[in-house]
């Protein structure tokens, strides 16, 4: 008896997938990420948050919903940030994830993410960057990468080592406030929330991952690193 008052004490969890034109793999993960948050105590809940896909995913999404999978769908593409927030809102769990729907970041890593947010984090975020991540990445990509989080290291002044991590896991009550002053919706939302929080004193905790990069990436190298850092360079002069 015991026991079972335990796991209802349990804060329920939100996992979030922001999804675009992943039909190859939506359904793979759906039952990968099932099968890795069975074997956690707490209740929880899947969020697929669909941001105006123009291949089967909808569809896909539709049919794979259950009394622990909901969908969100948007009619048109707004962003990865615009996908988080719109499914932040209405999650259910009083500790959300959100992750890549590639799960380049492995799975098993949750656990120590909700135990994290059980202590006295608010944010916890997975770093391929820090001692013991495990990270298998193209080298153009890798250096690209640690010289914009250098930038926003210098920049802004934040004390994080990686920024863009698909990721991240806090605590709804505290964080939501955050979320909702977020003004980009693409690719520079990680960095803004991040940035953000740490302004508002909240605690971020950075854990290192397994993370592996998905062949066929979303993320444009030049195009979307070209768009991040003037995103970067607009915030500071806004936000000094």
């Amino acid at each position: 008896m015991r026991g079972e008052l335990d796991v209802m004490d349990m804060e329920k969890v939100s996992v979030i997938l922001p999804v675009y034109n992943e039909e190859k793999v939506l359904e793979k993960t759906i039952k990968t990420l099932s099968k890795t948050l069975d074997k956690i105590p707490n209740d929880y809940e899947i969020i697929i948050s669909e941001d105006g896909s123009t291949d089967k995913t909808p569809q896909i999404a539709r049919s794979l919903r259950s009394k622990k999978i909901r969908t969100i769908h948007n009619g048109k593409r707004t962003g990865k940030g615009a996908a988080i927030r719109n499914a932040a809102n209405c999650a259910k769990g009083e500790l959300i994830i959100f992750m890549d729907a590639d799960l380049a970041s492995h799975p098993n890593h949750i656990k120590e993410l909700i135990r994290l947010l059980e202590k006295d984090a608010a944010i916890v975020i997975g770093s391929r960057y820090i001692k013991g991540a495990k990270t298998m990445r193209a080298p153009l990509r890798y250096l690209a990468s640690k010289s914009f989080n250098f930038l926003v290291n210098f920049t802004l002044n934040s004390k994080l080592s990686d920024h863009q991590c698909g990721f991240k896991a806090f605590k709804k009550n505290l964080v939501i406030p955050v979320i909702n002053e977020v003004e980009n919706e693409k690719w520079f939302w990680d960095t803004e929330f991040l940035v953000r929080a740490q302004r508002k004193g909240l605690n971020v905790i950075e854990v290192p991952i397994e993370w592996k990069e998905a062949r066929d990436s979303k993320f444009n190298l030049i195009h979307d690193t070209i768009h991040m850092t003037h995103r970067l360079i607009h915030f500071k002069l806004k936000h000094r």
